[in-house]
This record gives structure tokens, C-alpha cells and sequence, in this order.
């Protein structure tokens, strides 16, 4: 019988002669198939805000002030609390109450300029609940 030498050692190789083509047509499966989306812009620019078109004062015996500082610290004619959860009602009930005292009461936001929206989103959520309708948004005059 013949012998048969085997070798040991097996060179194992991998064909990469088309390893190209199929690189290109991942990349060109990948084009054809992605959607492109154009990004909404969540954000206003401060070119844009609303200019106050005339000033008004209104008498302060019919006011109540509310502020909301940047540490999120609101300050309801100078009395300070927090809105920690959602269940935190301090504005609202304050203002009912201020509403019983009397039904002409003029609500006056004013906010810091670097105040986080969620704070005066809950702040303004609390004076829709409190049924409020007059609200009076106060910023500063622009130096001119």
C-alpha cells in the first residue's frame, strides 16, 4: 500500500479578492436605505422674542407677584418654597386663596433670565389649575 504524507501544518487562508465589492455595497445598502431627517428647532432665538409694544403700570394693592429665581426658588409676594414633585400645590392654593380676597388680583410672573423653563412651566401649570386669567408677564427694560 501507498503511504500518504499528510501534512500537519494547514495554511488556512480567506479569499479577500472580493472583500472590497462587498465592503462597497454594505456602505451603498447602508446610503440607500437611511432616512434623513431634518432636525426640529425646539429653541427660540432671543432675536426673536416678542418686544413689549407699550408699558403699562399696574397698581400694586392689586397684584400678586410671582418669581422665579434661577435655583428654581419661587417667591410668591416674597414668600419663598419650592415645587420639588408634581404633587406640590403651594402656588396654586395661595392664589385661590388670594383670588377669595379679591376677584380683580393681577398675577405678576417675572422669572431670572437664566431660570430654567421646567420651574416657570410648573409655576404657569399651577396658575392654570388656580384658574387664574390674568397674568402679567414683567421683564426688564431694554437699555437703549
Amino acid at each position: 500500500m501507498a503511504k500518504i504524507n499528510r501534512s500537519r501544518d494547514r495554511d488556512i487562508e480567506i479569499p479577500q479578492g472580493s472583500m472590497g465589492d462587498i465592503a462597497f455595497l454594505l456602505l451603498l445598502f447602508f446610503m440607500v436605505t437611511t432616512v434623513f431627517v431634518q432636525e426640529k428647532q425646539f429653541w427660540v432665538d432671543r432675536d426673536r422674542w416678542p418686544q413689549a409694544q407699550s408699558i403699562e403700570r399696574i397698581p400694586r394693592n392689586n397684584t400678586a407677584t410671582i418669581y422665579v429665581m434661577k435655583n428654581e426658588t419661587i417667591l410668591l409676594d416674597d414668600v419663598p418654597s419650592k415645587i420639588e414633585s408634581e404633587e406640590d400645590v403651594y402656588v396654586k392654593n395661595a392664589l385661590i386663596a388670594k383670588k377669595a380676597e379679591n376677584p380683580e388680583i393681577v398675577v405678576c410672573f417675572r422669572t431670572d433670565r437664566e431660570t430654567k423653563y421646567g420651574a416657570m412651566s410648573d409655576v404657569m401649570r399651577q396658575l392654570q389649575d388656580a384658574e387664574t386669567l390674568v397674568v402679567a408677564f414683567e421683564a426688564q427694560q431694554k437699555d437703549q
